[in-house]
C-alpha cells in the first residue's frame, strides 16, 4: 500500500535495533524529516542511505508543515519522519504533522521499532499492566500525578536527576523507584529500590547519560479504594443486585469481587 508519510522508529542506542522495513523506507522516500541533521546523518551514513534530510522540530514546525503538505499534494513526494532516537511523536512535535496529514486526507503509517519508554518499563520490573508516560518531569504536577493508579514514567536530564528524585520523595512516599539509563548501550544500567537507596546512589555516583525515571503505582488500601466508588455504589445499589454490582465494580476498579460483595452486604441496605 502506498503512503505519503512514514513515521519511522530509529534505534535508541544500539544501531542493530533498526528494522529492515525502516531501512528500506528511509532509502526509498524522497525526503527525511529529522530533529538534527548531524545526528541523523550518522545513522544514515552507517547504513549507506543518501536520502536528503530536512530539519523538523518545535522551532520550525509552523513553517515546515505547509511545505511538506504542499509537496505531497502537488508533487506527490514522499516523506519519512524520524527523531534523534526512538519512536517519533514521543515528546516531539511529530503529532502536528500527522494532524495536518489527517486534515488534508493524506495517507500515513508507522514503521514501529525502539521506544525508550517501553524499554525502560521492561527493564524496571515495575507493574506494566497500567502505566502513564508523563514526559519530562515537572515538580508542579507531582501532587496531581500522585493520584494516578499506574506506573509513572518520566524523562530526566543528568544534571537534574538527583534534585528531581529528592522532590519526588516528598510527594510519592512509599513507592519503588527505578532509574534506567543508556538503554541498549554499553553502559545500560537499571537502579531499583526505595527513594533513600536511589538518592544515596546518585550522591555517591555522578549522573551521566540519558535517564528514565519510573515510579511504582500508589499503595491504596482496599477501604480507601472502595470509598472512591461510593458515588457509583449509591447510584446503582437500588437498581441491580449486589452480586451484579460487585462484579461490575470489580471490573472497573480491580478490587476483588468478594471484597466488594462483602462490603455491599455490610454497608448497603436496599
Amino acid at each position: 500500500m502506498y503512503f505519503s508519510l512514514y513515521v519511522v522508529a530509529t534505534p535508541i542506542g544500539n544501531l542493530q535495533d533498526i528494522s529492515l522495513r525502516a531501512l528500506e523506507t528511509l532509502g526509498h522516500v524522497d525526503h527525511i524529516l529529522c530533529e538534527d541533521t548531524r545526528v541523523s546523518a550518522k545513522l544514515l551514513q552507517n547504513f549507506g542511505i543518501n536520502t536528503p534530510l530536512m530539519v523538523y522540530n518545535d522551532h520550525n514546525a509552523v513553517r515546515v508543515i505547509p511545505k511538506v503538505i504542499t509537496n505531497i499534494l502537488s508533487q506527490k513526494e514522499t516523506f519519512a519522519l524520524i527523531s534523534d532516537a526512538g519512536t517519533p511523536m514521543i515528546s516531539d512535535p511529530g503529532y502536528k504533522l500527522v494532524n495536518a496529514c489527517i486534515e488534508n486526507k493524506i495517507s500515513f503509517t508507522v514503521i514501529p521499532g525502539a521506544s525508550a519508554v517501553i524499554s525502560a518499563l521492561v527493564l524496571s520490573g515495575l507493574p506494566s499492566n497500567r502505566f502513564a508516560f508523563v514526559g519530562f518531569s515537572d515538580a508542579s504536577k507531582f501532587a496531581e500525578l500522585s493520584k494516578i493508579n499506574a506506573t509513572l514514567i518520566f524523562y530526566e536530564s543528568p544534571n537534574r536527576i538527583l534534585s528531581t528524585i529528592e522532590q519526588m520523595q516528598t510527594i510519592f512516599k512509599g513507592r519503588t523507584v527505578a532509574v534506567v539509563k543508556e538503554i541498549t548501550k554499553m553502559y545500560e544500567t537499571s537502579i531499583r529500590g526505595n527513594f533513600d537507596f536511589v538518592i544515596s546512589h546518585f550522591k555517591e555516583n555522578a549522573p551521566k547519560g540519558e535517564f528514565v525515571i519510573l515510579l511504582s503505582p500508589p499503595k491504596f488500601s482496599e477501604t480507601s479504594r472502595i470509598e472512591e466508588l461510593l458515588p457509583l455504589i449509591s447510584e446503582l445499589n437500588s437498581k441491580i443486585s449486589k452480586r451484579e454490582l460487585s462484579g461490575a465494580l470489580s471490573k472497573y476498579s480491580g478490587i476483588s469481587k468478594n471484597t466488594l460483595y462483602n462490603y455491599l452486604m455490610e454497608h448497603c441496605n436496599d
